[in-house]
């Protein structure tokens, strides 16, 4: 049954995926809610997946949970632990998983604090601003080398419709969110102390999704290489819909009678969290993705297949998308000593 949330959504189910056996992908927040749905898909098409997650406990349950399903998970899932709010761990673990991959043909970037209070990270960031968006620039700037030469590697193979469609299943897809659209209007990204100050929930939130929505359409057109090179990469940032998932939990600590009453509604109302990772599962390898890519390259969904120019103007602003990517350049080399290489 599709709760209300999903009843105008289009789908994009377990059966509309194509094999997987042999990919490889890497899903940051992959041992609970959406992630985990999402693991258990790829998986469940014989796709090798490392998860990235800060407590080993929920990535152990997840993979039972992934293995009712899909028997020979624990052969086909890999969990590495790090704290997305130590830049320099996250850092260390990229760089490893850059050096130990054959190939890399699916990035996921769907770990993040959700609707919950302001704190600051161990690095001193705000946290939403260094979790939900400086810790996957890090992520994505040190796998990209990895994903061009897995890339070029299909783009070797002979021509034909399946071969065109597998040339283009290099991807990189952000979960942002409508929420996108509580951002303040005052979003300048010209220095970390915007981001660094107590701001409400809701509006510290929706922000951090305005920038996953900003890094994947500056990324996709300034910093991915073309969709004609010998080695392109597909990316997009999604909305999941309304979905239950402990993200609701954050929202009773920030509004303790509201939160509680959005945090029980939400059962009712709010989409399962597997119906919630189709809109990504379609960016990361729906085949209308690959046909429509002149289109869609670095755009923002709603839904699966859903239309472009959805997002608020705000979230289209290409200037501000720039100054997003220059500002955490900035961060990143002052907080950290990190020089970005793409």
């Amino acid at each position: 049954m599709v709760a209300p949330a999903g009843l105008f959504s289009n789908r994009y189910k377990v059966e509309d995926m194509p094999d997987l056996t042999g990919k490889v992908a890497v899903v940051t927040g992959g041992s609970r809610g959406i992630g985990e749905a999402l693991v258990g898909d790829l998986v469940q098409k014989g796709c090798k997946v490392h998860i990235l997650s800060s407590t080993k406990q929920h990535a152990e349950e997840a993979i039972q949970h992934v293995s009712e399903h899909t028997p020979n998970a624990r052969n086909l899932i890999t969990f590495h632990q790090v704290d997305l709010g130590t830049l320099k761990d996250v850092v260390a673990l990229t760089s490893k998983l850059s050096s130990q991959l054959d190939r890399l043909d699916l990035l996921f970037l769907i770990a993040g604090i959700g609707v919950a209070p302001f704190g600051l990270t161990n690095d001193g960031i705000g946290n939403h601003f260094g979790v939900n968006h400086l810790s996957h620039m890090v992520i994505t700037d040190g796998l990209i080398d990895l994903m061009k030469k897995t890339s070029e590697m299909k783009n070797k193979g002979s021509a034909g419709l399946d071969d065109e469609l597998e040339k283009f299943s290099t991807r990189i897809v952000s979960e942002s969110s409508e929420l996108h659209r509580a951002a303040p209007s005052d979003v300048k990204c010209e220095s970390l102390e915007e981001f660094n100050h107590e701001r409400d929930a809701t509006v510290l939130y929706g922000r951090s999704k305005l920038l996953n929505i900003l890094f994947i359409r500056h990324l996709a057109h300034s910093h991915l290489p073309s969709l004609t090179s010998p080695s392109p990469i597909l990316a997009a940032s999604v909305h999941p819909g309304g979905v239950a998932t402990e993200q609701e939990k954050g929202a009773a600590q920030a509004y303790p009678i509201l939160g509680n009453v959005l945090e029980a509604a939400s059962k009712v109302l709010f989409m399962s969290r597997e119906q919630g990772a189709e809109s990504a599962l379609w960016a990361g390898v729906g085949q209308t993705f690959a046909k429509r890519r002149e289109e869609c390259q670095g755009r923002y969904f709603t839904e699966a297949d859903g239309k472009v120019d959805s997002e608020s103007d705000q979230a289209k602003d290409d200037e501000l998308a720039k100054k997003l990517w220059e500002l955490s350049e900035r961060v990143l080399k002052e907080k950290i000593g990190y020089e970005m290489k793409h």
